[in-house]
């Protein structure tokens, strides 16, 4: 496809495809893309989607291969993205064009890319609640690369609300292909498939509960990464309860 065809649904689909549509993907996302992190998902993703798995999944060949199919254009669609990023360009609608001036020479990439560092949020705490890595972005702990990362990171580690279901019984491979097929843009899957009647709310709350307890919690990457030590993790999760706290919704 050629990169003045690409729109940017095709690039935030591919994302969804390869990170899971629990990701708010963005315009944003798409800037701090890397290449390692796309292999990553896209390696996790072909292991649990490869044909050769249809033994212990009962036979659900067919919905493997088209499932593998699509990560793998998924993955080609994006790793063509980050190949050639001057290629493209975001204008405020969205679309992406092919540019016509060429791309910056590496002496002057290299220069630039040196003297550049990842800029704080420096405006006010949102009247709302937020999630710990959206707290430590807004409080001017961590640049928002950083917390991109970092919910990459943690998606990356967490079985999908499909694969529960599955593994509970409550959902069959067929049906999953289906929730995926009828899915609107920027639908959870979760969502998809409670409107479609597969799953009930109590079930998806169930769901939804058991992926957010199995998942690894995201002050654990900013420690890996020399962020933070412990002691600041604490204080800032008890800074992050007091601000909640204002805005409880009855």
């Amino acid at each position: 496809m050629d990169a003045a065809e690409v729109s940017r649904e095709d690039l935030f689909k591919a994302c969804e495809s390869l990170f899971g549509t629990d990701i708010d993907v963005s315009v944003e996302f798409l800037r701090y893309l890397k290449p390692d992190g796309v292999k990553a998902a896209f390696r996790r993703k072909a292991l649990e989607t490869h044909p050769d798995r249809a033994v212990i999944l009962a036979g659900k060949k067919d919905f493997l291969e088209i499932r593998f199919k699509e990560i793998n254009m998924a993955y080609q669609l994006l790793q063509e993205f980050l190949s050639h990023p001057w290629k493209y360009s975001l204008d405020e609608k969205g679309a992406i064009y092919e540019r016509k001036q060429q791309p910056v020479r590496p002496a002057a990439r290299r220069k630039t890319h040196s003297a550049q560092t990842e800029p704080l949020y420096r405006g006010r705490m949102p009247s709302r609640r937020l999630l710990f890595g959206q707290y430590l972005y807004y409080a001017g702990n961590i640049s928002l690369a950083s917390m991109i990362k970092a919910i990459v990171w943690q998606r990356l580690q967490r079985p999908s609300v499909g694969a529960i279901a599955s593994s509970w019984g409550w959902i069959e491979g067929a049906d999953i292909l289906d929730v995926l097929r009828s899915r609107r843009y920027g639908e959870k899957f979760g969502e998809c498939a409670l409107r479609s009647g597969y799953l009930s709310q109590y079930q998806l709350s169930l769901l939804l509960n058991r992926q957010r307890a199995i998942q690894p919690q995201i002050g654990a990457y900013f420690i890996e990464q020399g962020m933070i030590d412990s002691l600041q993790l604490y204080q800032a999760i008890a800074e992050m309860k007091k601000h909640n706290k204002k805005f409880w919704s009855y």
